[in-house]
């Protein structure tokens, strides 16, 4: 199933976390946040400071670039997130299990695969960052954040490393790859923009072949039920009409 969950409610981040960009101080009153959702327990402790570690080592690299002392390359951002994004992980099933905890590590995942797409690295591990863009999407309501949603997720995908790219288990309907590139698609037909719909089908075709068919199917279900812009109902009906015509139905699973 594809995470629903909404904006993050952590007041002390959340005034200066209104969009997915990282910046020293707002990662690192995050991370505070976070550190303290920790229930004590002492086979914690060798992660514990394990994460302090690598927590610390991310935020001075955030705060050379931001005073200019250094410039992270593509292989350092690729490294650099990567650990962070791994640290997010674990941490995510350590905090306190409440809706704002994660609400609050899946935006620090969604912004990190930001950073990292920002300097040419590459994403390896994206499981967080798919659920953190499904949750948002979900919640969002106005087309300005779809809008930046459908960027983000576009950044994403072109971040994603070549092996998950590859999308060789196609026998796991969960897996991350799968959920971002529907949730692409899903985003930017929400957005009533049908330019956008239309490069985002694009892309689907591209990536994940055997999956256009039935998402469009499913699409024309969505759009004749819901509010969607006339220009997208089109476009989706134009490749739906063009798939229907040359394949046979299947049924998509998105749960």
């Amino acid at each position: 199933m594809i995470i629903i969950i909404d904006k993050i409610v952590k007041l002390t981040t959340m005034r200066n976390c209104k969009t997915f960009v990282l910046n020293s101080a707002i990662y690192k009153n995050a991370f505070e946040e976070i550190f303290s959702s920790i229930p004590w327990k002492p086979h914690h402790l060798e992660f514990l400071v394990e994460a302090e570690t690598t927590s610390q080592r991310f935020f001075r690299t955030l705060l050379a670039e931001e005073t200019g002392q250094n410039s992270c390359s593509s292989e350092q951002a690729t490294l650099e997130g990567e650990k962070v994004l791994l640290l997010l992980d674990r941490l995510y099933f350590l905090i306190d299990e409440t809706a704002e905890n994660h609400r609050l590590i899946t935006w620090l995942a969604v912004s990190t695969g930001v950073w990292i797409a920002e300097r040419k690295g590459e994403i390896r591990e994206l499981d967080l960052i798919v659920s953190g863009i499904g949750a948002f999407a979900n919640q969002s309501v106005h087309q300005h954040d779809l809008e930046e949603l459908y960027e983000i997720s576009l950044r994403i995908l072109y971040a994603v490393d070549d092996f998950l790219k590859a999308d060789l288990n196609k026998q796991n309907p969960q897996r991350p790859w799968r959920l971002l590139c529907l949730n692409h698609c899903i985003i930017a037909t929400r957005t009533g923009n049908g330019d956008l719909a239309r490069m985002s089908y694009d892309r689907l075709i591209e990536y994940l072949p055997e999956e256009a068919e039935a998402f469009f199917k499913m699409g024309m279900q969505k759009v004749s039920a819901g509010n969607y812009s006339l220009h997208c109902r089109s476009v989706l009906q134009a490749y739906y009409q063009m798939y229907s015509s040359d394949h046979p139905q299947k049924e998509m699973n998105l749960n």
